[in-house]
């Protein structure tokens, strides 16, 4: 076997001293880090708030201007402070909703974590109330007593279950389910005792139930768990969590619309880059 040069394997090992001497290159890479994740962490602390109009047919024009606040995916825990909940809260007060609409995962680590959120959210003020569906980490934490403490500060978790909700002198349908991903929701029961001809609002954590939510002519739902993603960089091949195919925003599917929120607090990593926290003010509009 034939050895190369020696003089080639000494430019080589001259190359490789020389790039490790640099220090500039090395201190510019750490220096774009430390702000990229100085960014990133100021960025899971702010708010963004996000207006959408939605159309819907069968929305009785009573209702018409409809305004409705959706929070989710509030994952109170280490990585989530509820000075940065509390913000959130003080911030939908202020938009003056008519309806406040919570889609799933308030908690995430401990139970320890349950009885502030629930207090803090129950702070939430509208005309017409507060209702919510459970998520994931909800049940991987403890489903019946973030249900049992909701309902003490007053907030109604729709668990595979609806009803008629009498909104100024018109009414429509709304209902929540269990959680996609442990195996629960049930959309049959909570559609049961709606009318076929009224408008029928769906809380869902998770936004695959979409596809069932269209065949069963659901007019709207609304749900969370995808954090808008949470971390986006320029590729989405270099996305930190998963690429789902609904992310966040305003989405059809046959005659069934649904918006996914990008959520208030952080899983996995405890920052946010490029995607902020967001309360949704959504206005329904009749046609």
């Amino acid at each position: 076997m034939k050895s190369r040069p020696a003089n080639k394997r000494l430019k080589l090992s001259q190359r490789i001293s020389e790039a490790i001497a640099a220090e500039r290159p090395l201190k510019e890479l750490a220096g774009n880090l430390s702000y990229l994740a100085k960014s990133a962490l100021a960025e899971a602390n702010s708010l963004s708030v996000e207006r959408v109009e939605i159309k819907i047919a069968k929305l009785p024009k009573k209702l018409d201007g409809l305004r409705i606040v959706h929070l989710s995916d509030i994952h109170h825990s280490p990585f989530t402070s509820l000075e940065h909940i509390n913000r959130a809260i003080e911030a939908a007060n202020r938009l003056k909703p008519q309806l406040v609409l919570l889609t799933g995962d308030y908690v995430s680590h401990d139970r320890i974590y349950i009885s502030p959120v629930a207090k803090a959210l129950g702070e939430l003020r509208s005309e017409f109330g507060t209702y919510a569906c459970l998520g994931n980490h909800d049940h991987w934490t403890d489903p019946g007593d973030v249900t049992a403490q909701f309902g003490d500060h007053g907030i109604d978790v729709l668990i595979n279950r609806g009803f008629r909700l009498d909104a100024g002198g018109a009414s429509f349908w709304l209902c929540g389910v269990d959680d996609y991903m442990v195996g629960k929701s049930d959309l049959k029961s909570a559609l049961h005792g709606s009318f076929p001809d009224e408008m029928k609002l769906l809380l869902a954590h998770n936004p695959v139930l979409v596809r069932h939510a269209a065949r069963r002519g659901i007019d709207l739902v609304l749900s969370g768990h995808t954090h808008g993603g949470q971390v986006k960089l320029r590729q989405d091949e270099n996305r930190i969590l998963p690429k789902r195919r609904l992310s966040a925003g305003l989405h059809r599917r046959k005659e069934t619309q649904i918006y996914i929120t990008r959520g208030i607090g952080t899983v996995v990593v405890p920052f946010r880059y490029q995607c902020p926290p967001e309360i949704s003010v959504i206005e329904l509009r009749s046609t």
